[in-house]
């Protein structure tokens, strides 16, 4: 019997196939920067983290299964986050993790963050948007301002000449004063 973790861990094994750790040395011996960093595969896999990742950085390199649906992945370990990332042209191209966020960076620039809270941000070119941990709702555009409160019970939209909030007592909508 197929159970859901099976499934998953099939799936899982037709993604990647290899993952090899690397330690990549961003300056050469006398402390100047390379242009790109030296890769070396330490003898027993193991690295420790240096203090300056942009001197030298342990990576793990997850090779893909079948590099034409899938790319390659580097998982960067610095001593104040992990960073996932790869070249890719949709959906993500690296996350970072550290001790309050987890930060998303997507293929159009997008960025999201969840913070420790559970709060969430989304920046993109077009338009920011904050999702708070008591669930009030705030979005920016180049147009408007919203707000809705995390009950739902109020709402309000700003633009550069009108005001409108819904509130438990009505509504009101309003030229604003300059």
């Amino acid at each position: 019997m197929k159970t859901p973790s099976n499934k998953l861990e099939k799936a899982a094994r037709r993604v990647w196939k290899s993952a090899q750790m690397f330690v990549g040395f961003h300056t050469d011996q006398k402390g100047k920067p390379r242009t790109q960093p030296k890769l070396w595969p330490p003898k027993n896999g193991s690295a420790s983290i240096h203090g300056d990742p942009s001197a030298q950085e342990a990576i793990v390199v997850v090779k893909a299964a079948d590099p034409d649906e899938v790319q390659d992945v580097q998982i960067k370990l610095h001593p104040n986050r992990i960073v996932v990332r790869r070249d890719a042209d949709a959906w993500w191209q690296g996350v970072a993790v550290d001790e309050h966020t987890v930060t998303v960076r997507m293929a159009d620039n997008t960025i999201i963050e969840i913070r420790h809270d559970g709060s969430v941000k989304r920046r993109s070119a077009e338009d920011e948007t904050h999702v708070e941990a008591d669930g009030s709702i705030f979005k920016f555009t180049e147009f408007a301002e919203a707000h809705m409160t995390g009950d739902g019970v109020e709402m309000t939209r700003r633009t550069e000449d009108r005001i409108a909030t819904i509130t438990a007592d009505g509504v009101v909508d309003r030229a604003r004063r300059r």
